[in-house]
């Protein structure tokens, strides 16, 4: 493959799951109405009101919560979606699971940014995943370097887990990969407009972190890679309407270094009007002169 490329976790890939896993608990509804004699009242969620999923399919036998703080399946691992069902019937208790994690604790030393205190706990505020999702504003400097090439989630504390090795591919269409979005080649994405990312990322998953954050994330993940191929695409996107995304870019150009890279900085260092990404664009400078 040409070009510079980044990562996006699997699950975002193809369609949004929350609107076909709600479809598809909206079957099930039907179909218990058909087979349950009488109307049976129902709310399915995915992802949303409060609910703690991962606890319920715990309890429900579904598998155990990992050191990765991720749900294990003995059979599937944990590359599948929960969503639940709630009915105004009721139903025959499940057996729990046992923790079948014994001593291994791979997924634990894999984490790039050690985002786990320990067993069973994770400091979201290190997590990759929440970095380039949930996280709406500033990337906290120290852990810039720390995220690679992932643009959109981190998949690394599921790849390394035994129970993933025999994991079956799903046959579910909707979940397909969409063109491009298996390692993307990120130069090509830092240009997008708003409408061009509506346009590209309709449906998908990724709209959840907004071109804002994501162009943030596509920023971080070209400084990373050390590439002067990036230097003219991010020399552009220090001119963005966001300052989100001047900021970050002005890091990864601070990040490649080189002449060209401080030329850049240094152009837009005299017309930038916001002080965090002046602050941004002063301390790439000082890498770049070596001082940083």
């Amino acid at each position: 493959m040409n070009g510079i490329r980044g990562w996006i976790s699997r699950y975002a890939w193809g369609d949004d799951y929350h609107e076909l896993m709600k479809r598809k608990l909206e079957t099930l509804h039907e179909k218990i109405n058909e087979l349950y004699d009488g109307p049976v009242e129902g709310r399915g969620f995915v992802d949303s009101g409060p609910v703690l999923e991962r606890n319920f399919a715990g309890i429900a036998g579904l598998g155990w919560i990992g050191k990765n703080t991720q749900l294990i399946s003995p059979k599937k691992g944990s590359w599948f979606f929960l969503g639940e069902l709630f009915l105004s019937i009721p139903l025959a208790y499940d057996t729990a699971t046992r923790d079948r994690c014994g001593k291994c604790e791979l997924c634990l030393k894999a984490c790039p940014t050690q985002a786990f205190v320990g067993p069973y706990v994770l400091d979201a505020r290190r997590c990759i995943s929440y970095l380039t999702i949930e996280l709406k504003g500033w990337m906290p400097r120290h852990l810039r370097p720390l995220i690679g090439d992932h643009v959109f989630g981190c998949d690394i504390c599921q790849e390394i887990c035994p129970y993933n090795v025999k994991a079956s591919p799903t046959s579910e269409p909707g979940f397909a990969p969409r063109e491009g979005l298996h390692a993307p080649e990120l130069v090509a994405l830092l240009s997008l407009n708003e409408d061009e990312f509506r346009r590209r990322f309709r449906g998908s998953p990724i709209r959840r972190a907004k071109r804002r954050g994501f162009l943030r994330n596509v920023a971080v993940a070209l400084g990373n890679s050390g590439s002067q191929e990036a230097i003219p695409a991010l020399t552009l996107a220090l001119a963005d309407h966001e300052a989100l995304v001047r900021g970050h870019a002005a890091w990864a150009l601070g990040r490649i270094g080189g002449a060209h890279a401080a030329n850049a900085l240094r152009k837009r260092l005299e017309v930038e009007g916001d002080p965090e990404v002046g602050r941004e664009i002063d301390d790439a400078l000082a890498e770049c002169d070596g001082s940083g």
